[in-house]
């Protein structure tokens, strides 16, 4: 726990809370976009292979 502020405090525990759901999202959001992009890539490659 932390030292300087109550364990009791409601502003620290929210605040804390929301630095958590904002890490899972941001964490969500880039596995996200680097599935995306490695699917369109991945289609992208198949169908110059196919047609070349």
């Amino acid at each position: 726990m932390n030292d300087d502020q109550p364990a009791n405090d409601p502003t620290t525990t929210n605040r804390g809370r929301l630095v958590r759901v904002a890490r899972s999202l941001a964490a969500s959001t880039a596995r996200g976009l680097a599935t995306g992009a490695g699917t369109a890539a991945g289609t992208w490659i198949v169908w110059w292979i196919t047609r070349h």
